[in-house]
């Protein structure tokens, strides 16, 4: 049962994360792709962030978790038997689906710092002993930021931390998989 509500919990990100991956592909609002979050800010000779990141990544996340918490908030009331899946956050959709999809943005933005700081490119790997730490963090750092912002209003048990964890770590390397087979990236990791 804890999987399921784990999933539950963790769904209008997952979802998000595969709209944002459709809103690539079909290359839909240009014009926000092509502005970077930090505006071509550098620091120390270096972008910020890159070029990677950007206004349309962080408004699709942010948009489409808060519409899918929405339709999970209806799916709910329309199907009480799904409350059994919920956690007991007391928090009303729109601002629960804001703090998951807004999280999830921050929590890539000190990766990505820390990246281009030490001249890894985007979407390439970090060289050496530093590989496995990049990946790890790669993987883990938008629940990071999810779990920061979502303690704001509820703070999940440690078992659902890690489940979470376990989750994130299945999720997020498949879904990079899923952009490497449609072209949109160059590698898993």
């Amino acid at each position: 049962m804890l999987l399921a509500r784990v999933v539950w919990l963790a769904l209008p990100v997952i979802l998000a994360g595969a709209t944002h991956i459709a809103v690539i592909r079909r290359d839909l609002w240009r014009g926000l792709a092509r502005l970077p979050l930090d505006a071509g800010a550098t620091f120390r000779g270096r972008r910020v962030l890159g070029d990677h990141k950007t206004v349309r990544g962080a408004v699709v996340m942010a948009g489409a978790t808060v519409a899918f918490a929405g339709g999970q908030a209806a799916l709910t009331a329309c199907w009480p038997a799904l409350r059994a899946l919920a956690f007991d956050h007391e928090t009303h959709w729109l601002p629960w689906g804001l703090l998951l999809g807004t999280g999830y943005v921050a929590g890539e933005l000190p990766n990505s710092f820390l990246k281009r700081q030490l001249d890894v490119g985007p979407g390439a790997a970090a060289p050496g002993l530093l590989a496995p730490l990049f990946w790890l963090a790669d993987q883990l750092d938008s629940l990071v930021g999810v779990l920061c912002l979502m303690a704001l209003v509820w703070v999940p048990p440690l078992a659902v931390a890690a489940a979470l964890m376990l989750l994130t770590l299945a999720v997020h390397p498949a879904m990079a998989l899923v952009m490497v087979a449609l072209g949109l990236k160059r590698r898993v990791g």
